[in-house]
């Protein structure tokens, strides 16, 4: 999914895949079952932000936008049951404000919880 420069990549694995894909099942497999999980990474690449200072900056940007925009994304999410994996990708060179990453956040993750619903 894009929100330009954003780039939201996931994966969405149900407590059967879990357990069937792996060799023992994960210690809280219960936990995902009854809660689900969320896991979140962030990335901008060196080929666009040549120096360490710009793509720790930005990847501090994406990790607080989405911090704050996460409580709403998982009420309006159906996790239940649920592995969520996501990543967020910056993909432009230049660096937009805290809010305008946040903005960009939350339609990502607004138009995935649209997809998490029929899925429960």
């Amino acid at each position: 999914m894009n929100a330009f420069p954003i780039k939201l990549i996931y994966t969405i694995e149900t407590a059967n895949e879990l357990s069937k894909m792996l060799p023992s099942p994960p210690h809280n497999l219960e936990e995902i079952i009854n809660k689900g999980q969320l896991q979140a990474g962030v990335g901008a690449p060196s080929r666009t932000f040549r120096k360490a200072v710009l793509r720790n900056r930005v990847k501090r940007l994406l990790r607080e936008s989405y911090r704050l925009v996460k409580p709403d994304f998982l009420n309006n999410a159906a996790l239940q049951g649920n592995r969520v994996n996501l990543f967020f990708l910056y993909t432009d060179a230049t660096i937009l404000t805290q809010a305008e990453i946040q903005e960009k956040i939350k339609q990502l993750l607004n138009r995935l919880a649209e997809k998490l619903t029929p899925l429960h």
